[in-house]
């Protein structure tokens, strides 16, 4: 789902540069009525006719179907764009972060998966930040990754961790434990850690927002998406303080 933020100086100025009518009023005229034997008037519909946002991303037209719209009248923050959108809060605000979108009052979602990233992101009057899939039940499946992730100070014996946290070894996909005597930048640490940057990206968002900046440890485990672990009973087994989960997607 590409996902496009913005500001416009009022909802009616949103929908205007969304408003498709004299196109496709255009369209049905030219669709149903017989043709005149005149070239000129014969001629399909201008494209200038189309509506600002199909210009700047090249759309003939888009599906009302598969696309979500939302004007807030009042300031809205990122978690609140990912529960109206049902997207993941962690993934949005890293693609914020990225494109330095830090204010906006207008938000489109749109399926459609002829739509390339290049096309998308040549909008004009709002800012294409990316593609996001829906955060559904369906979308944790036995073929998913999800890391859990915990934080502490004191070094744990990595060889009885596992045991330790009463997790089944035959379901860890990847276990990576790293301790180091000096506290460490927790940005740096997960960066250089967690192999896949997509995941370690959501991770140093969290700790960001929790306010944790550094750490002596890191304990990162990756299972399938099917298995669920208690991360408050693991953190209280081994002295450490969980972070939560993050999907590999």
């Amino acid at each position: 789902m590409h996902i496009w933020l913005g500001n416009f100086a009022s909802e009616k100025e949103f929908e205007k540069y969304l408003n498709q009518k004299e196109y496709l009023k255009a369209w049905a005229v030219y669709d149903n009525e017989p043709s005149t034997g005149n070239e000129e008037e014969d001629a399909e519909p201008s494209e200038e006719l189309r509506c600002d946002f199909c210009k700047e991303v090249q759309l003939d037209t888009y599906d009302v179907d598969f696309m979500i719209i939302k004007y807030y009248k009042k300031p809205v923050d990122i978690k609140s764009v990912a529960h109206d959108f049902l997207v993941d809060g962690i993934e949005l605000e890293a693609l914020c972060k990225k494109q330095n979108i830090n204010d906006f009052n207008s938000v489109i979602a749109y399926e459609d998966s002829h739509l390339t990233k290049k096309k998308a992101s040549g909008s004009i009057t709002l800012k294409y930040v990316g593609q996001l899939e829906q955060v559904t039940d369906e979308n944790i499946s036995d073929d998913s990754t999800i890391h859990y992730l915990w934080v502490g100070e004191n070094k744990l014996d990595k060889k009885n961790i596992l045991k330790e946290a009463e997790i089944d070894k035959a379901k860890v996909i990847k276990f990576n434990y790293y301790h180091n005597s000096k506290a460490g930048k927790l940005d740096e640490i997960l960066i250089l850690q967690v192999e896949d940057y997509n995941v370690a990206e959501k991770m140093i968002l969290k700790v960001d927002e929790m306010k944790i900046l550094t750490a002596h440890s890191i304990l990162d485990i990756a299972v399938k998406g099917n298995l669920k672990m208690d991360g408050e009973k693991i953190a209280q087994a081994l002295g450490m303080k969980y972070i939560g989960s993050f999907d590999s997607e």
